[in-house]
């Protein structure tokens, strides 16, 4: 089983832990190349010896500070779109080259397996709860989840 980052409440982490499932024992990973960002709420999934991790959320305590009142900009940067894959057997992160219009940022979503798609369901965004993006009035006959 493997554990990537978090947050405690106060800190924010991009380390890797390993449960050995047979012997169940703990031990933190070292792995190379360019690791995601400390972040909590991502999403991440298994795929052969891959595992993939996306988006996520950080909050930017200087810019937020910084902000005093008007905190939105800083918060709305605070939601992470970024994808990383880990080699699960040599431990090596990479960047995943993808085409396309990518989701919005977001936090607290979840991966499936789809066939040979990669699903991503729910979580939250900078729009999440904007009540322009989710005008029931103008959405008549459509259906938009968030």
């Amino acid at each position: 089983m493997f554990v990537f980052g978090g947050w405690n409440g106060r800190d924010y982490y991009n380390d890797l832990h390993i449960l050995n499932l047979e012997i169940m024992a703990w031990k933190r990973a070292n792995p190379s190349g360019p690791a995601p960002s400390p972040r909590q709420g991502h999403a991440s999934i298994l795929i052969g010896n891959n595992m993939i991790v996306h988006g996520g959320y950080k909050q930017k305590d200087s810019e937020i500070k910084k902000a005093g009142l008007c905190m939105g900009t800083p918060l709305s940067t605070s939601y992470l779109n970024d994808i990383r894959v880990l080699d699960t057997e040599q431990l090596v992160w990479s960047r995943l080259r993808i085409s396309g219009i990518p989701p919005d940022a977001r936090y607290g979503h979840t991966f499936n397996i789809s066939g040979s798609d990669i699903v991503l369901f729910g979580g939250w965004t900078n729009q999440s709860g904007d009540k322009k993006t989710h005008d029931t009035q103008k959405m008549q006959g459509n259906c938009e989840y968030f």
